[in-house]
Order: structure tokens, then C-alpha cells, then sequence
């Protein structure tokens, strides 16, 4: 789609790093509204969309998703009909990812945090029974969403020991690791979870060799989405040392903590390392 642009790799420069050698890619420069890595996710998925002339895209986001804003601004633009499940059904106001959605013509149907649960069961409840309909799981989680984040390799001119993103679902994460143990590379990949005792990534990733991979669960500063006053210091260091904007449930939970990783000694001072901004400015406007 001729909309996205291109993403890049640059070298950051900013006083954490000490002597570290580390680059960032900046997929958040893809597209405003499906940045980073919302459209790698989706690439495939769309394709596959349009080549089996479907009509509706059914998938599942809590109530500040990215994943939701992308799917509803893509199925628009190819007037393709969107629905949500939201996780939660609490009597609110919209917020602006939900506004953002409904503008882009996505019908959400918020519901329980217990019904939510099971997605297939909500699915198969309201929409199973129309045939042009397809089920997209929740953060775009889907095989077609590894192919198209294991193509990260494809555009990367240098090689890494290792590469450092933040984890949702955990999909981006496997995709990368996928294309580690595929292309037999010598890199690891290290995910940060951004919510608090998510194990289940590790459950998600036990089936690539644990070399090739891990999670660290103690950089979430105490729970998803919890923001304080140390972490909106570093987002404004950050910013005023490279020109940078970084979100603070994703992408600047990671890099503080590659900055704790580096203090602490986990790489060597002669590793490279790639760091991924995976997007995620909607609600922090450039």
C-alpha cells in the first residue's frame, strides 16, 4: 500500500549509552496512524484479505489499543467493514484510540473482562454465521503477522548480537525470533514485557531454542500502562539528547530498561545491539 513509507535505522547517540554501540530502528515512521509494528503485523493479513474478497474483519483490543486504530484506519481505507471487541464494559466516556476507531468506522462492542476471555466464543457467537468474515486475534496475532515480522531482517544492512523490543502479545517478539533460528543468525532477541507477570510469552516462545531468546517481566514499572515521574524524565532526556519521540507503555519502558541492562552489565561494551521503536504515538502526537 502506497501510503506506508519506508523505515530506517540510526544510530543513537544520547548519554545512557556510555560506550555501547547501539542502533534504532524506527518503525515509527511507517505511517502516523498504523506505525511500526501494527503494519509489519498487518501486511500479510491485508493481502490475504484481499485475495479471498473478504468482507469484515472481526478482532479484539482493550480500550486503548493501537492494534484496534490500525485495523479500523486499514479496513476503511479499503472499505472493508470493521468490528471490535473491547475488553471492558464499564459505563465511560470514549477515549481518543476508541474515537479514532469510530471515526475510521469500526463498530466496537465493548464487553466483560470475563466474556473476553474467550474470543472465539464471541466471535462465533455474532459473526461465525456470515461467510465473508474473518476472526483477527487480539495485537493482530496471526501467522501471516511472523512473516511479515521476520522481513525486519530483510532491511537490516548491519548484524546484531542482539535485538531489544518492547512485548504486548508477544507476536512481533516471535516473529523476530522465528527469523533468528530461520536464517540460523547468531543474534538474540530480548523482549521486555510491558505488562506485569505476562509468562505466557514464555509459553508462547518455548519452542525456539532458548539461546535465541528471552523475556525479561521485571521492567514494567509496577503494572500496563502505569506511567511516574522517573519514566516521563527519561522520555524528555531522551527527546532533548536525540529528537526522538517515544511513548511511555511501550518504547521508553524498553529503552530504560536497556538502560538499566547496560549500568548493570548484561551486554559487553563491544556488542551491537538494535533497539525497535515499535510505534505507538497516537495518543503522543508528533
Amino acid at each position: 500500500m502506497k501510503i506506508f513509507n519506508s523505515s530506517l535505522v540510526q544510530s543513537l547517540n544520547c548519554s545512557f549509552l556510555k560506550h555501547q554501540q547501539i542502533d534504532i530502528l524506527r518503525d515509527d515512521l511507517i505511517h502516523p496512524t498504523v506505525s511500526g509494528n501494527k503494519w509489519r503485523k498487518l501486511k500479510y493479513i491485508v493481502q490475504h484479505i484481499l485475495d479471498n474478497k473478504i468482507e469484515h474483519v472481526v478482532t479484539f483490543g482493550g480500550a486503548y489499543s493501537n492494534h484496534l486504530v490500525a485495523v479500523a484506519f486499514v479496513c476503511n481505507y479499503l472499505g472493508i467493514k470493521s468490528t471490535a471487541f473491547v475488553r471492558g464494559n464499564e459505563i465511560r466516556n470514549q477515549n481518543h484510540y476508541e474515537k479514532l476507531c469510530v471515526e475510521n468506522n469500526m463498530q466496537l462492542l465493548h464487553v466483560s473482562r470475563e466474556d473476553y476471555r474467550d474470543k472465539h466464543k464471541l466471535y462465533n457467537m455474532h459473526f461465525s454465521q456470515f461467510e465473508n468474515s474473518v476472526m483477527l486475534d487480539e495485537g493482530g496475532n496471526h501467522p501471516l503477522a511472523l512473516k511479515g515480522c521476520e522481513e525486519i531482517f530483510d532491511e537490516l544492512q548491519n548484524k546484531y548480537n542482539y535485538i531489544v523490543l518492547s512485548l504486548g502479545t508477544g507476536t512481533t517478539m516471535e516473529g523476530l525470533v522465528k527469523g533468528v533460528n530461520d536464517r540460523k543468525l547468531k543474534t538474540k532477541i530480548i523482549g521486555i514485557s510491558a505488562l506485569k507477570n505476562n509468562f505466557e510469552l514464555d509459553g508462547r516462545l518455548a519452542k525456539y531454542p532458548k539461546n535465541t531468546w528471552e523475556v525479561l517481566h521485571q521492567y514494567h514499572r509496577g503494572k500496563y500502562g502505569k506511567i511516574d515521574n522517573g519514566l516521563l524524565s527519561f522520555i524528555a532526556a531522551f527527546y532533548f539528547e536525540t529528537n526522538i519521540k517515544i511513548e511511555p507503555i511501550y518504547t521508553a519502558k524498553m529503552l530504560f530498561a536497556v538502560k538499566d541492562l547496560i549500568e548493570t552489565n548484561f551486554f559487553k561494551p563491544t556488542d551491537k545491539i538494535l533497539v525497535i521503536h515499535t510505534g505507538g504515538l497516537l495518543a503522543f502526537p508528533q
